[in-house]
């Protein structure tokens, strides 16, 4: 039957506030904005997901913001930034964390320039944020190349706030394949550049300071040169991990490009890449306790419910470890190999019927997941 909704039914949602970005900021998403709004008290922390257009070769607005900040309640458009500007390499699908970092509100977006932004979260000044701190999460001398087959990388991951650490991964559009990837632990309370190196120009027996570049930032042949930084706020990183200690790094000892959101419980950090590595890293001095191979990549964020991981692959598995840092007691063993606690009699996880590209959720005791066409909600039995 129709029925004509008005703002008396209060059965039905009403829209209280809209706000075009496209048209009030002249943003230019590529893809699509696929931020999802961080809220601390009254303000709304927003990334834009300004972007390049389709030849991927121009940015369409570079002066258009790439973060902002906004009245939850009304839609009042507190401040904008546009750091990333043009620097950015493809999109920015990023969302922001919010959290209280060594006594101050800190709002942290990952910018689509592959840096990571802390602003002060609140309303700012003159309609722009206070800047605390910035992070390259790129070598300096990684490159940008179209299709994936450089060494730079996007950050596309949430940043993850915990025990007053942040902790972020690079990566790029799964469509890009794959690539090296690199894991970082960030100390928040640090000011200004607190990237792990600076890019110099060496102009006789002076460095130079040189601004970001987007596709390099130092490029040695041109005689300029990655320093260590003294103001650096690495707590550690990870790229790759020499578990066995034979002096040689196997597959399973590197960390890969990764879409993918941390995730950590006493002190235990979990990630996918998307070679289809699952690893389990110390969350406080970066130490690998083990990875294990899931044979294929991996879209969605690990999730973990009481003292079980559970996390989703392209394969359309789902794999659940016990939270463990031992990996004999994360896994069991299987004709003399070590494998998700889940696996049937031949070896083998639940699957899905088709890719899971999403993260799983459990709500009511009810577990759901997501394949590219179905809804599961799975429950013990009564």
């Amino acid at each position: 039957a129709f029925k004509i909704i008005t703002p008396d039914d209060v059965h039905e949602a009403d829209t209280v506030w809209d706000f075009d970005m496209m048209k009030e900021l002249r943003v230019s998403q590529h893809n699509m904005a696929a931020c999802s709004v961080t809220s601390f008290g009254d303000i709304l922390f927003v990334n834009t997901s300004n972007g390049v257009d389709e030849s991927h070769l121009n940015i369409p607005s570079p002066d258009a913001p790439s973060f902002i900040a906004m009245n939850k309640h009304t839609g009042e458009l507190y401040w904008t930034d546009a750091s990333p500007g043009r620097n950015i390499l493809h999109g920015q699908w990023s969302s922001p964390a919010v959290g209280v970092l060594g006594g101050v509100p800190q709002v942290i977006f990952a910018g689509g320039d592959g840096w990571v932004y802390s602003f002060r979260a609140d309303k700012g000044v003159n309609g722009k944020p206070v800047l605390l701190w910035k992070f390259d999460a790129n070598p300096k001398e990684s490159k940008w190349i179209l299709g994936g087959r450089g060494t730079r990388n996007n950050l596309i991951a949430t940043p993850v706030i915990y025990d007053g650490l942040v902790y972020i991964a690079v990566g790029q559009d799964p469509e890009h394949g794959e690539g090296e990837g690199h894991l970082w632990c960030i100390d928040p309370t640090k000011r200004g550049d607190v990237s792990p190196q600076l890019a110099m120009k060496i102009e006789g027996d002076r460095r130079v300071p040189l601004p970001p570049r987007r596709i390099q930032a130092v490029i040695p042949e041109q005689g300029e040169v990655a320093v260590d930084n003294p103001n650096s706020a690495v707590v550690w990183h990870y790229s790759r991990y020499d578990q066995n200690g034979d002096g040689e790094f196997d597959f399973e000892e590197e960390l890969h490009r990764t879409v993918s959101t941390v995730a950590i419980k006493n002190d235990l950090l979990f990630l996918p890449d998307f070679s289809g590595l699952f690893h389990c890293v110390d969350a406080k001095t970066g130490k690998v306790h083990w990875t294990y191979d899931m044979l294929a990549a991996a879209w969605g964020s690990p999730l973990i419910v009481e003292d079980h991981v559970y996390i989703g692959d392209e394969d359309g598995d789902i794999s659940v470890f016990r939270l463990s840092a031992d990996p004999k007691v994360a896994m069991k063993d299987f004709d003399g190999t070590l494998e998700p606690i889940n696996i049937d009699e031949e070896g083998y996880p639940p699957n899905m019927g088709n890719a899971v590209y999403s993260t799983p959720i459990v709500a009511n005791n009810v577990l759901y997941i997501s394949n590219k066409d179905r809804l599961f909600a799975i429950a013990p039995s009564q």
